[in-house]
């Protein structure tokens, strides 16, 4: 038998596993700005970028089997896994509206896996 702590994070997993959402506020967006202002005139810490990037897809379950990649005008997040759960990455694409998406697949170790790949084009 569960007991009620444990019957009540069971509920909220499942409530979190039904609508995904993640709690990221404003951040998505703030984030958008940060990359664009570094991308088109330098500004910024790629270091703080890469953190935060990583922090973000961590908060939608979208967790990163590489560190975050930052390269011109564009930034790669290497996921975990090999299936993609598109309602999450609709819900990323909201924050990120400025940017291209191209979702790769890759084979790592007889794996095939997803990368992630944002662009801005300015």
């Amino acid at each position: 038998m569960y007991s009620d702590e444990e019957k009540r994070q069971l509920m909220d997993d499942l409530v979190e596993m039904e609508t995904f959402k993640a709690d990221v506020g404003d951040e998505g967006k703030i984030l958008q700005e940060d990359l664009k202002k570094f991308f088109s005139e330098g500004i910024g810490d790629k270091e703080d970028l890469i953190f935060r990037l990583e922090l973000y897809f961590y908060a939608f379950k979208l967790f990163c089997r590489k560190k975050v990649s930052i390269k011109n005008n564009q930034f790669i997040i290497c996921l975990n896994d090999s299936l993609l759960e598109w309602d999450l990455i609709k819900l990323v694409m909201q924050d990120f509206t400025d940017f291209e998406l191209v979702i790769e697949s890759v084979k790592e170790n007889s794996d095939v896996l997803i990368n992630l790949n944002f662009t801005y084009h300015f």
